[in-house]
């Protein structure tokens, strides 16, 4: 198995950007896998610079419904539209982050046009990938 830290929080020495957000690559015998897709297509950027071809991928996983998880999908899905993307059905509810007095509440949950991807499937309690 290898794993790859595609984006987080802290820069590492890969030269690579961070962000408020996570991606990891995961690659196993049977599957190519990505693992939350960062706020944006900086995964992509990275992925590049790692030489990870997310071309190949066959199956996406989204931890949960945040932007910082799943802002990436849409611009991966114009390089690789075959990967299924499998995220729990509440994912795409409204999620909010409060922001103070001054600047009240702000949207943090996934673009809703990811919702209408074909190659999503939504999930719902525990479920096992093949």
């Amino acid at each position: 198995m290898r794993i790859i830290n595609l984006v987080e929080n802290e820069l590492g020495d890969s030269g690579c950007e961070a962000a408020h957000g996570l991606s990891f690559y995961v690659e196993t015998d049977n599957h190519k896998l990505l693992f939350d897709s960062s706020p944006s297509e900086l995964v992509i950027c990275n992925a590049r610079k790692l030489c990870v071809d997310l071309s190949s991928v066959d199956t996406v996983i989204l931890s949960h419904g945040h932007y910082d998880h799943s802002g990436g999908i849409l611009p991966f899905v114009e390089i690789n539209p075959r990967a299924k993307i499998y995220m729990q059905y509440n994912a795409g509810g409204e999620y909010y982050a409060f922001d103070g007095e001054d600047k009240g509440f702000r949207y943090i949950g996934i673009d809703k046009k990811i919702l209408s991807l074909p190659q999503v499937l939504l999930l719902k309690g525990d479920n096992h990938l093949p």
